[in-house]
């Protein structure tokens, strides 16, 4: 099962129900398989193709984790950026994984700032909020790539997710996951 089935199966269900919800802001199941969709959409328009990572430098946040989903729709690897790293470590992370994409929220400006000149493989930076000098605003992005006719791009068979290490005993390596794996993870938590 891919990492869209679970969302897709909930929407089918009660589309106006809530799926991600924080400090009282909440995405129903419809409004995330849309945000999804139209990250999926923007990430092929921007270049990104299946099997490219895309990394999220975030917060907790359901805007942030609806991008998730569109970056398995694009058939993309999502790379999740701790925001609590150094800016040299979440570099040297970004640049082992091979990011061509980051997608950021306005309080990382800085650390964004500091570590995109040092990463000429990092094409694509999409601010979540207004546009500045560094990244593209995150709505326009969207709206750039609305009328795109392309369909969902199968997702690669091994890797949906590559996620960096904490580095404790060296320097971070990245753990890949697959479909089977989150979906091991989501039927443990479940249980």
């Amino acid at each position: 099962m891919s990492l869209t089935f679970y969302l897709d199966k909930g929407t089918s269900l009660d589309p106006e129900a809530p799926c991600l919800t924080l400090d009282g802001k909440s995405l129903s199941y419809g409004e995330v398989v849309d945000l999804s969709r139209a990250v999926a959409k923007a990430l092929r328009r921007s270049g990104v193709r299946p099997g490219d990572k895309v990394g999220i430098l975030s917060a907790n946040d359901p805007t942030a984790f609806s991008c998730v989903f569109g970056i398995a729709r694009s058939g993309a690897v999502w790379c999740p950026i701790n925001p609590r790293n150094a800016a040299a470590e979440n570099a040297e992370l970004l640049d082992l994984f091979d990011c061509s994409a980051l997608i950021f929220q306005p309080a990382f400006d800085e650390l964004v700032a500091a570590i995109a000149p040092v990463l000429p493989k990092l094409t694509t930076l999409v601010r979540l909020g207004d546009g500045d000098d560094l990244a593209q605003a995150f709505r326009p992005w969207l709206d750039a790539a609305r009328d795109d006719p392309s369909a969902e791009a199968a997702p690669p068979e091994d890797l949906v997710a590559l996620v960096g290490t904490g580095g404790t005993t060296g320097r971070p390596k990245g753990v890949m996951l697959t479909d089977r794996n989150l979906e091991a993870m989501s039927a443990i938590t479940l249980m």
